[in-house]
């Protein structure tokens, strides 16, 4: 019997680009005929008001057009939090509307082409029944402020330290636009210090045995951001102790006692007084096996050092 195979595929439609909210703070615009202000949304739109009394957006129309003006742009009677359940239509801003009677009313504004959203309320209109007066006036949301960015660019995560330690902590933050104006420093959730300017940096002094976790947080415009945590640790160090030397095949092996995470050199000496650094290590455990060139023709000495804090 002859098996029949069958193959499908499936396509889906892509992911529409998420729409802009504009939740920022609140501007307030005010046009009379004498100041002929207009309102600057976006490159593509900008409102105003002319003689046939109602709202136009005079980069893409010379005048209103009842049920069209201002062009690309739909609007609904509701409140930006639902701008995605509510109905939206022609601008109802229409001099034949009566829109005095609509001071004090919120509408929702949907920028089409830039698939913006604000929020728009009205507080002034002149001119009922086509009297020819073009005042009028509203509070609208602005784009929302940018968020910056904060790294904490050192002391790597998982780096040790030996105790009393003296910690150079850093921080990158930027915004896209302004200017980052404050970067607060936590050590374990309790703030050190406050840097005001880049470079963005402090010395976390005297820390003593123990875990801390480190974050940094950025403030521009006042809107703020946390760095991601950067855990580090503080060890008493041990002595170093040398054991177990042995000889072959023109190499020394060893073993030295070290804190895991600590940085080590390893050096060499013919008489004791001049040493020469062979490498350096990051111990790995409390007991580190190493191997160095071993020199047949005379005595060699060896000794390791833990190194500085970076």
């Amino acid at each position: 019997m002859r098996g029949v195979f069958t193959a499908l595929l499936m396509a889906a439609a892509p992911l529409a680009p998420a729409s802009t909210i504009w939740s920022g703070p609140n501007i307030s615009f005010y046009h009379t005929p004498q100041n002929g202000l207009q309102d600057q949304l976006t490159a593509g739109v900008k409102l105003t008001r002319g003689g046939s009394g109602g709202l136009y957006n005079s980069s893409t129309e010379s005048g209103a057009v009842s049920g069209t003006s201002p062009k690309d742009t739909v609007w609904a009677v509701g409140a930006l939090t639902n701008y995605n359940t509510l109905t939206y239509g022609a601008c109802p801003l229409e001099q034949g509307h009566n829109p005095p009677s609509d001071v004090g009313k919120t509408y929702v504004v949907h920028l089409v082409a830039e698939d913006i959203y604000l929020s728009l309320t009205l507080t002034n209109w002149g001119g009922a029944g086509g009297s020819g007066n073009t005042t009028f006036g509203y509070l609208r949301s602005t784009a929302p402020l940018p968020t910056p960015t904060v790294t904490i660019t050192n002391p790597a995560s998982g780096a040790v330290f030996a105790a009393p330690a003296n910690v150079s902590v850093g921080a990158m933050a930027a915004v896209s636009s302004g200017t980052v104006t404050n970067v607060q420093f936590f050590t374990n959730g309790i703030p050190s210090e406050s840097v005001l300017a880049a470079p963005f940096m402090l010395v976390a002094n005297n820390l003593a045995e123990g875990a801390y976790a480190l974050k940094a947080v950025a403030t521009a415009s006042g809107i703020s951001a946390t760095s991601a945590v950067v855990n580090v640790s503080v060890v008493n160090p041990v002595a170093v102790n040398l054991s177990g030397g042995s000889v072959s095949g023109g190499n020394f092996s060893f073993n030295y006692t070290a804190n895991a995470g600590l940085s080590y050199v390893v050096q060499s000496s013919s008489n004791l007084v001049n040493w020469t650094s062979l490498l350096t290590n990051l111990a790995a455990g409390s007991l580190t096996s190493q191997i160095v060139p071993f020199n047949p023709g005379g005595a060699q000495f060896y000794r390791v050092s833990q190194l500085p804090n970076p």
